[in-house]
This record gives C-alpha cells, structure tokens and sequence, in this order.
C-alpha cells in the first residue's frame, strides 16, 4: 500500500520527465484559448471589413426582394416590366450600414389620372422627416441619399395618399420595379464599433457556454474557432448578416449573458447558500406561494409586468425549493392510488368535461364562424357524394379532411345546425384530459395525472378550442393517446415491464401476459397509427411524428441494448406509420404547393408587419409573448379565448411555473420528466416560427404538457400533508373550475369582442330561415348574403330568397334585413310586402343586451312564432 504524500510535496515518480509533459499537452490549449479566438475574430472583422461592403440590388420578381419591402403587393407583369404596388403605408429595410450615409435607388411609377398632379411619396426614419419627392405616371429611377441606424437595420418608412386603380379593390399608392442601396463612401474603412464589439464577443460566449457545460476541451475551442470564422463572414457580407444575423438588445445582448457566464460560478455558490438557508426555514415556503400566488392576481388586476413576474419567480422558487424535495418528488412519481379511486376520478373528470363542453353548444359561441360553416359543408358533400372523399381540402378550407369525415354522419343524420356542427370538436376536446391521464400517468405518477386531467378539463382555454367545429383539439386528443401507448410498449419490449393493467393491482388475461412482447408491439404499432391519424387533423398535426421520434428517442437515450431490443417495434410502428399517412404523402406529392399553401403564408419569413423584417427578430419577438400569454396576455383573437386575458387561470399558471421548477434541475436525470418538457417545448414551434403571436390555436399543443407539468407540482406540494392532502389537493382544482367556467360561461359570453368575432347576422338569419322551412315560410333576406358560407350550410336544406326587385309572391313570408338598414330600406320591404306586412319585434339580440342583430318584417300569423324558435 502506498503512502499518501504530505500536502504541497510532489511523490516521487518512475519517470520525472511524465509530469512535465502532462501540462504540456494539456495546458497551451486551456492558456490560449481566448487569445486565439479573440485575435481570429478581429482579424476575421479586419478582413470582413476590407472586403465587404453592404450593396443590394434586386429587381421586384427577385424573392429576395421580401426581405427590404413591407406591405408590399404581389409581384405583377406589365408587358414591359415587372412591379410591386405598395400600400399607402409601406416601408423598406436597409441592412448592414451602421450609421454610413446611404443611397436609395428606386424605380417607380405611379399611374394617376392625367388631370392629377403627380404622386407625393413621403420618406420618414424613426418616424422624423427624410425626404419626399413627387412620383410621375411614367417610371422612372429616383437616387435618395438617407442616414442610417448605427445598431439595427434603417427602416425607412413609406407614406402617400391612397389610390383605387380601376377595377382593384386595394388600397394603393405606387409601384416599384427595382431598388437598391449603396454605402456614400469611397473607401473602406473598419466595421463600426458597436458593430464590431458585438461580433467580438459571439466567439468567447460560444466557447465559455461549452465551458459551462462542461464540455470537451477541444470541442469548446472548435466552436469557438467556428464561430471566430462566422463572424469575419458577417463582416465580409454586411448586408447578408444584416438581416439573419441582426445586433439585437444592445447593450444588454451580449454584455448581459456574457457577464452571466463569466460569474456563473459565483451565481451558483450563491443561490445554493440561498437555498440552503431557505430550506432551514420551512415557512418561507407556504409564504412564496402566497407571495407568487399575489403575483398573478396582480398582474390582472394592472400590476406592471416587471414587478409581478419578479413577486411570481421569487415566490416560485421559495416553494419549490422548501415544499418539494427529491425524497417527496421520487414518492409522487411513485404514487399509488386504489384502482377504484382512479376510476371513479376519471369518470367523474370525464363527465365534468363532456357537460362543459356540450352545455348550451348552440348557443355560446352565439354564431358561428365562417371556417366553421365551411367545414360543415365538407362533412355535408362527404356524407351526400360517394365520389367525393377528400384527403387534403385546399379550397375552401385548407385543412385536411379528417374532421370532415368525423363530423359527416352527424351533418347526415341531425341536419345543418351550429351544435352538430360542434358536437366532435367538443367531444375531442372532452376525451382529451383522459388521454392525457393516459399519456402522463407513467411518466408523473398516478396521482399527478389525475390532477393535470382536471386543470385540462376546466381550463376555459381547452373549452374555447372545444366549442368550435375546429380539428385542433383532435390532433392533440391523438398525439396525447399515441404517446401513452408509445411509453408503455417501450416499457414492455425493452424493459419488460409490467403491464398496464398488472400495474394498477388489476386482473390482468393470461394471454396478455403470455405474449407480452406482441402486446408491446401492438402498442407501438398503436402509437404509430394514431400518430400518422394526427397528420390529418390539423397543420400542428404534422408535428406528431417528430413528437413520438422525440420521446422515442428520449426513452432509449444512448443504451445500445434498449435500441437493439426496440428495432423491431420501431421498424413495425414506422411501416405502420407510413401507411396511414401514405394518402396524405401521396397528396403532398401531387400538390406540394397546395398543401404548405397556408403555413407558407403565416412564417416569420412571410411577415405583413411595416416595421419588423427579419426573421430572428420576429422569432424572439414571438418567444417573448409566448413566455408572457400564459400569465400576462394572452391571443387578442376572441374566437380562441378572452381577448388579451393570461392562457391560464391563476391556479394553473401558479402550479405551471413551480412544475418547471421542479422539473428543470431533474431532466437529465428522469427520462419520464425530460420526454414531458420536451413535448411542451416541441409544440411551441409551430407558434414561434408563424405571426400573429401569441397564437391560441397553434400553441394548443403546450397546453396538454403544461397542465402535466402543473399536475406535478399540485401532487408534489400536497404529498408529505399527509393530515391535509386532501383538502390541500382538491381545493385548488375546485378553484380552479370556478373560475374557468365564471371566465368562459360569464365573461365572455357577454364579452362584445368575443360574440362579434363570429358570424352573429349571418347565423340568426340561417336559424331564422331553418324555422321558416318548417311552418311554410319563404324567408328573403340581402343577396349579398346567400353567398356567405353560414347562410349556405344553415340554408342547406331551405335556401333563402334574394330579396326581389318588385313584390314578393303570396304566402306566409319573412324579409330580413341587417339591423343598420334605413328607413328608405324599411320601406320598400313593407311596400314588397304589402298591406299585410308587419315588422316583427321577438328578434335575436346580442348577448347580455336588447339590441337586436336583425330587423324582420313579415307576412302572416306565425310569424313571431318563427322568430321566437330561432333564439339559439
């Protein structure tokens, strides 16, 4: 046994030489890592800076045009010339100049008639006067020298006075053919500092994040080296990097996180000596929950967002930190609940569901939406027209057609009307908290489970997308079901884990356990069909095979033996994959364009706003209001949910915040845990990488997930309360039904915003028209709304009548007209009516008021009574 040396004396060894050639191999790299990456840099910008000079100079058809026109038209053909008209108010972006004066060349002309003087074009930057000049009829190039923004992209705003060219209904100003822009200088000159010291820094943070994460030595260095290169690139290509590559939060970015990464190891001794002290007094943690619990009601009551996220982190973590420890997580994981109280639980959470979302589905939302009418009349032509079976519906809709299929033999058998309409969005939406019992129960315990099954169930946001004929809520029902079946047929094929039904202490048939490998085929294979029926819901539907190859992935991580054991389950659930969605792939291939003809138009490359251009702007604009709808403001659409109103309800989005930070230090250390934050993150992507953020519909993905993550952390607060974990673990769900039903069936069926959102005029005077057909009324309403798509579907049976020219034909009778019509208007209906016509009083009104939405004017007794039935 050899000695331990004394401390500060090196032991003697065989070979002297080996002690100095270890820190010679090891240490240059370590030494001189930033030097080098710091002199690459610079010498990288030098170069870049010599080089590059940021020109550009495109014709109107070219797509990268895109990138310096906002509110521009599409691209059109003259004999001679291709253009663009802009809107009245348009703008162009200027990339790469740091502040250098640049030109402005554009080709422009704008047609007006002969007796008009030319067009004013009027040229503003950071809304302060830059230039107008006067636009002919004729084309010609106009060369306007403007300053630029030192930090960001110059965005020159474009305003003249509106023009209606004959025969076009958009508003117009001027068209353009071709532009460009041009650096003012003669010679070159370094890249500018802020610039500058922005690229410097890219390679060291690179290199120091790796460092952090404790990465390999000389894959940290690679990266760094990379990155070294990448920034002469953006020196060399200003214009380029400009755009994808923009100096954004200066001085904030990246001073902030570079800070943050060099004093990381001073951040962490000191928040684990917060920590330790905070554990040391237990109460501190029933005072964070009170503490963030005051945060969110603050921040809907006006409190400024800074401070009110500030009290809800803070007071997170003091939770999180003293209420759940490791032992009490692992024991939540662990939870075992008598098989009776799980199934009186899921039938009770079941049943509570279905009612929320089948109450009153005719009439909250008090009208339907045109898409939904549309998707009515799909089902409709499916259920009436053998030959037509649709896989994808461009026209019309732009969705695929399963829904259709689904809603075909209610349309069939009860008849047009706004609930049948519903009836299998709403029934998806009521069934999806059990899938998602079914998804997470293995992954987060029984009793978790249960709990995030019931904030999805009464979450008012899951009741807005269920109460609407929209397939959204049938691709996250799908995705939710194939993933638990997915997890448990993993579980059987490579661990040989129980099954199911063994583990909640259930008879289990002997055949099941018998064969139990082919039932874990059979679940895989499950999984893989239910993923592909997604595909055909919705477009988040495309992301159900990249959500099952995640958490695939993530289940078997890097053991060789799990994959081996799992190849033939994952070859059988591909094939069987393949083969739902071989319709849908052979459509794609048949007609690409048309079916990305919709996504393509909502990218963060295609954006309509005049001030916001590049991509990764628009991106981490879109993750802030991703972050901020669940707590802080929520979609503006009052179609998805309470315009501007936080995505969750206080109890929800206390539990959200304390269930990720639970989760987040666990993830590399629980499978179960790190496949649930993935899939919440992974359904993010179809609202980050579109407009219009934050986008209720796109997004409805991450509410399954994060009511799983918020489930977690309820079960994990109540767990060692033995004495009052039943009160502790009921109460806040109880309140949180509360107040989601006061917010959905309260709020905003009286809310203007959100019943104007829908077709109010069109739909009374279809459920009017449907009423008439039944007691012999012929019903004549405007012309111009016979041909919107709710008067179609809910006249389907009973078309209406274009109001005549001269008098209406004998006969019971009803003329509708809107609400706003004029006396001149009433008039002339009572005169095509005759001496018997009367105007009728028992109209539909808006919700919560007695302004009626239609004005009605008839002829014979039972009139009123026809009026009376429609009320929704």
């Amino acid at each position: 046994m050899h000695r331990a040396a004394p401390s500060g004396i090196i032991p003697p060894v065989a070979n002297p030489h080996l002690i100095l050639n270890v820190p010679i191999a090891k240490q240059p790299l370590r030494t001189f890592a930033v030097p080098i990456l710091i002199l690459l840099t610079m010498l990288g910008l030098l170069v870049g800076a010599v080089v590059g000079r940021p020109s550009f100079y495109v014709r109107a058809d070219n797509p990268a045009a895109d990138r310096a026109l906002g509110n521009f038209f599409v691209v059109e053909y003259s004999k001679t010339d291709s253009f663009r008209w802009a809107a009245p108010q348009a703008s162009l972006f200027l990339y790469g100049f740091q502040g250098e004066p640049a030109m402005l060349r554009l080709r422009l002309a704008a047609p007006r008639p002969s007796d008009s003087p030319p067009a004013l074009l009027n040229l503003r930057i950071d809304k302060q006067y830059a230039a107008s000049i006067g636009v002919t009829t004729g084309w010609r190039r106009y060369d306007i020298v403007l300053p630029t923004d030192q930090i960001h992209e110059t965005i020159v705003m474009l305003d003249s006075k509106a023009y209606a060219a004959p025969g076009d209904i958009r508003e117009l100003s001027m068209m353009l053919s071709s532009l460009g822009s041009f650096p003012m200088r003669i010679s070159t000159i370094p890249v500018l500092p802020i610039r500058g010291i922005f690229l410097l820094t890219l390679p060291f943070m690179s290199w120091l994040l790796l460092k952090r994460l404790k990465a390999a030595e000389l894959l940290a260095f690679v990266v760094g080296v990379l990155v070294a290169l990448g920034t002469g690139w953006a020196a060399a290509h200003p214009t380029e990097a400009g755009y994808w590559l923009p100096t954004l939060g200066w001085p904030l970015w990246p001073f902030l996180p570079l800070a943050i990464l060099l004093f990381w190891p001073q951040i962490e001794h000191a928040r684990a000596m917060l920590k330790s002290w905070v554990i040391a007094h237990p109460g501190i943690g029933w005072s964070g929950l009170v503490l963030a619990l005051a945060g969110l009601v603050g921040l809907r009551l006006g409190l400024p967002t800074l401070f009110g996220l500030a009290l809800l982190v803070i007071g997170s973590w003091l939770a999180a930190v003293v209420l759940i420890q490791q032992p009490t997580l692992d024991s939540v994981l662990a939870s075992s609940l008598h098989p009776r109280a799980i199934r009186y639980g899921l039938i009770l959470i079941t049943a509570v569901a279905i009612f929320l979302r089948l109450i009153n589905l005719d009439g909250q939302p008090a009208g339907l939406w045109r898409d939904e009418s549309r998707h009515a009349l799909q089902a409709l032509a499916i259920w009436e027209d053998p030959t037509y079976r649709p896989v994808y519906v461009v026209e019309g809709a732009d969705l695929p057609a399963l829904l259709f299929y689904l809603m075909a033999p209610v349309m069939g058998l009860f008849g047009p009307h706004a609930w049948s309409a519903r009836l299998m969005s709403a029934l998806a939406g009521a069934f999806t908290p059990l899938a998602l019992f079914w998804a997470t129960r293995p992954m987060i315990g029984r009793r978790a489970a249960l709990a995030a099954a019931v904030l999805l169930a009464v979450s008012s946001w899951s009741l807005s997308m269920s109460r609407w004929a929209f397939p959204a809520t049938l691709d996250h029902l799908l995705v939710l079901m194939a993933v638990g079946c997915l997890w448990r047929g993993l579980g059987i094929v490579v661990e040989q884990a129980p099954t199911e039904a063994a583990s909640m202490s259930m008879p289990v048939p002997h055949m099941i356990e018998r064969h139990k490998r082919f039932y874990g085929l059979f679940l895989l294979g499950l999984a893989a069909a239910l993923g592909g029926l997604a595909t055909y819901a919705y477009h988040t539907g495309r992301m159900a095979p990249f959500a099952l190859a995640l958490v695939t992935i993530i289940y078997l991580g890097r053991r060789t033996a799990a994959w081996r054991r799992a190849l033939p389950g994952l070859i059988l659930a591909v094939l069987v994959g393949l083969l739902i969605m071989a319709p849908l792939l052979i459509y794609v291939a048949n007609d690409f364009e048309g079916y990305n003809r919709r996504v393509g138009t909502v990218t963060v490359f295609d954006s309509i706003e005049p001030s916001l251009r590049r991509p990764l702007d628009q991106l981490l604009q879109n993750v802030e209001r991703y972050t901020l709808m669940w707590h802080v403001r929520g979609e503006a659409n009052g179609r998805h949910h309470m315009p501007f109103a936080p995505m969750l309800d206080p109890i929800a989005g206390l539990l959200l915040v304390i269930g990720l930070m639970v989760v987040a230090p666990l993830v590399f250390r629980s499978r179960a845990l790190l496949a649930l934050l993935c899939l919440w993150l992974i359904y993010f992507i179809p609202g980050l990488f579109s407009g219009g953020a934050p986008h209720a519909m796109r997004s409805l993905g991450t509410l399954a997930p994060a009511c799983g993550l918020a489930g977690l952390a309820l079960a994990a607060i109540t767990e060692p309360h033995c004495k009052y974990r039943r009160w502790i673990y009921t109460l806040p769900l109880v309140c949180a039904l509360a107040f989601n039903t006061w917010l959905y069936f309260g709020v905003m069926s009286l809310e203007p915003r959100v019943y104007t959102s829908f077709d109010l005029v069109e739909t009374a005077a279809g459920r009017i028209t449907q009423q008439a057909a039944i007691h012999g009324f012929a019903v004549y309403v405007p012309a111009k709304w016979l041909h919107t798509d709710t008067i179609l579907f809910l006249t389907h049976a009973a078309p209406a009548h274009s109001i005549p020219n001269g008098p209406i034909p004998p006969g019971p009778a009803l003329v509708l007209l809107p609400a706003n019509a004029s006396a001149d208007q009433q008039a002339a209906v009572m005169a095509l009516l005759g001496p018997e016509a009367a105007i009728l009083r028992d109209l539909p009104t808006f919700s919560g008021t007695n302004k009626p939405i239609l004005i009605g004017f008839g002829r014979g007794a039972a009139a009123s009574l026809v009026l009376h039935n429609a009320q929704p």
